[in-house]
């Protein structure tokens, strides 16, 4: 059972790499691996060396049938000691790794010194038990034995406490909501995983080397188990080894469901461009129209003039109507443009504050007498077309500002601007306390045309255009809301050091 858990965590692994090609998949698919490779080694192990109980063969075997399948598998004791030694060796070099690939600690992530002298002890293990060598080392007596085994153990326990805690660090450090989720996930399969790793990591690869010989009296491994616990304890192994592969196995498969899920929107979106194609000749419908109706309207005028007195009420009513319609082509013609001309982006250096400055400064000229909640910590430099920039986030807080007004909340209505740094990226979030929107708003509002607003004139372009900036400019995306409470967009954007 544990190893087909293992196995399935493996699978997993394989399949984030294929929606994920990255480092971090990379190093999770090693991890996995490598936990499979030991089991594999441990439980081969037991059933050559046999005299267990058969408590413990059922949890391990399932049947005396898989049990002797393993028993008489062909392979040799160098071979079978070697996989324990590669397991063992390369998963706390892949747990650092994955820690240190995700430390935002500036002495750590910068350092390629400390990458590399991270590969320098496994090497040198995995040298040292490579089985000829292992052999003529210990030649000289069981001293080289005991002294092999107790430095591995040390460099092991110190790999796993060094990757624990830049891991925890990482976690405590992450604000943001969406990433501390998706991290909690990462957290609780390496955790899970490593609980696996730390029951059966005792085991010696030397042990197997020497089992025939009388030289290895030591209990390096699989000894623990030949103890004679109550049912209980069996049980409690059984339950804490399950409870941590079906762990490991479910939140690593949470977490490669939302890398393909987060790859299928990108999908669709690419998808849904061709809608914005197809708007064009809606464009041309609704300006036709428009046009039309300006038409009436003239009529109407020089009817007006013609009367012998001129009645300046219905004249001035005639000339608001022209506005608004000309307003409502306006406002499409310029929706549209931006949505076309968000795939030309020019990027270079620019400091983020600049951005939120020159944003916040339109958005008062539209909003004289509304105030935003500004909460700026450090930022530093983005490589971002600013233009297109301060465009998406200035839609942001017009569609902020226009919820807390659909909610009628007054005085306590409430838009906030918040920019900070965040691991690799500069985050910038707009929040309101306005209307929120349902779940099923949520999935909607990115798809080109679509709007909660009176269509007449609005078009729907605003956050499809933002998100294609922020996807222009390497960056993320995400919103959260709750209906009747507000929302929260979030702009990532990749600092430039």
């Amino acid at each position: 059972m544990l190893i087909i858990l293992v196995f399935s965590l493996v699978i997993a692994s394989i399949f984030l790499i294929l929606y994920r090609k990255n480092k971090d998949s990379i190093l999770l698919l090693g991890l996995c691996t490598s936990l499979m490779l030991e089991i594999c080694g441990v439980m081969l192990f037991i059933a050559k060396k046999g005299g267990i109980s058969q408590e413990v063969l059922s949890f391990l075997y399932f049947s005396m049938d898989i049990y002797r399948r393993m028993q008489y598998f062909l392979i040799t004791l160098s071979q079978l000691g070697y996989l324990i030694a590669m397991g063992r060796t390369l998963f706390p070099f892949f747990l650092l790794r994955i820690a240190m690939n995700y430390s935002m600690l500036s002495g750590i992530r910068k350092s390629k010194v400390l990458v590399k002298l991270s590969h320098v002890i496994p090497a040198a293990a995995l040298i040292v038990y490579f089985p000829p060598i292992y052999r003529l080392i210990v030649h000289n007596g069981a001293a080289w034995q005991e002294m092999i085994a107790n430095i591995n153990m040390i460099w092991i326990n110190l790999y796993l406490l060094i990757s624990g805690i830049l891991l925890m660090i990482e976690y405590f450090s992450v604000t943001i909501s969406f990433l501390k989720r998706q991290f909690r996930q990462t957290i609780i399969f390496l955790l899970s995983i490593s609980a696996i790793y730390l029951i059966y990591y005792h085991q010696d690869p030397g042990q197997v080397y020497l089992f025939y010989g009388y030289s290895i009296a030591w209990n390096r491994g699989i000894g623990y188990l030949q103890i004679n616990p109550s049912l209980t304890s069996y049980i409690l192994l059984v339950i804490v080894n399950v409870i941590c592969a079906v762990l490991g196995f479910f939140s690593l498969f949470k977490y490669t469901r939302g890398d393909y899920e987060v790859a299928m929107e990108d999908v669709v979106m690419e998808r849904k461009f061709d809608t914005v194609r197809v708007g064009v000749s809606m464009f041309v419908h609704s300006m036709k129209n428009q046009l039309l109706a300006n038409k009436v309207i003239y009529k109407r005028i020089d009817q007006i003039y013609s009367q012998p007195e001129l009645d300046t009420v219905k004249l001035k009513e005639c000339i608001d109507a022209l506005r608004t319609t000309n307003d409502t082509m306006l406002t499409r013609i310029e929706e549209l443009y931006r949505s076309v001309k968000s795939n030309s982006i020019t990027m270079m250096p620019v400091n983020i504050q600049e951005i939120i400055d020159t944003t916040l400064d339109r958005f008062h000229n539209k909003f004289p007498d509304v105030g935003v909640c500004i909460q700026n910590e450090e930022v530093s430099m983005v490589l971002a077309d600013k233009d297109h920039l301060c465009e998406a986030i200035y839609n942001l807080l017009i569609n902020a500002e226009e919820a807390v007004i659909a909610a009628e909340r007054g005085e306590e209505g409430q838009v906030c601007l918040r920019c900070r740094n965040e691991r690799l990226y500069t985050l910038i979030e707009v929040s309101d306390n306005g209307l929120g929107m349902s779940k099923s708003q949520i999935k909607k509002i990115f798809d080109p045309f679509y709007s909660s607003k009176n269509s007449n004139y609005n078009w729907g372009m605003g956050l499809y255009y933002v998100r294609e900036v922020v996807k222009s400019h390497l960056g993320k995306m995400r919103v959260e809301s709750i209906e009747g409470k507000g929302s929260k967009f979030y702009i990532l954007i990749p600092k430039y050091e």
